[in-house]
């Protein structure tokens, strides 16, 4: 899509935007990892457009991104340099919860999300009990393939 075609279309999706867009406009783009099948799609929805709201109001959101911008394969021997100064997601539900925690002053601004929801969320979630199951399964198959047949139903 031409750089033309991007402008129109903020013009007429925002008649009150006035004057000239960049073309960084035009190459914007947001990582989002599809969640499965048990997601709440109320609360993921909700939670994607909070994460849109606090990356727009963000002081140093331009410094963040151009840290943590990659435009080559980070799984590349060649590049794990690069892989190792990156932030790295929750590997467990525990983990997961833990960053909830620690963020849940953005999810609850403006009353989006309720304290109650957050702590509901993270009660649900270290429910699991699974802080160090990634290590304790390490190299374990048979106690692996038994947590996924028991977990993961793919048909």
């Amino acid at each position: 899509m031409g750089w033309l075609n991007v402008s129109n279309m903020i013009g007429d999706a925002n008649p009150q935007e006035r004057g000239e867009l960049s073309e960084a406009a035009d190459s914007q783009t947001i990582e989002f990892r599809c969640p499965d099948g048990s997601s709440d799609i109320y609360l993921l929805l909700a939670g994607l457009a909070v994460a849109a709201r606090h990356g727009l109001e963000m002081k140093c959101a331009l410094e963040l991104a151009n840290k943590l911008y990659v435009d080559v394969n980070i799984f590349s021997s060649a590049h794990e340099r690069i892989q190792e100064r990156l932030p790295q997601l929750p590997t467990s539900c525990w983990e997961s919860a833990e960053c909830l925690l620690k963020d849940r002053e953005a999810y609850e601004r403006e009353g989006i999300f309720p304290p109650a929801v957050i702590d509901g969320l993270v009660k649900k979630l270290k429910s699991y009990d699974d802080k160090d199951l990634s290590k304790n399964l390490y190299g374990k198959e048979d106690e692996n393939e038994k947590l996924v047949n028991e977990y993961l139903h793919c048909s």
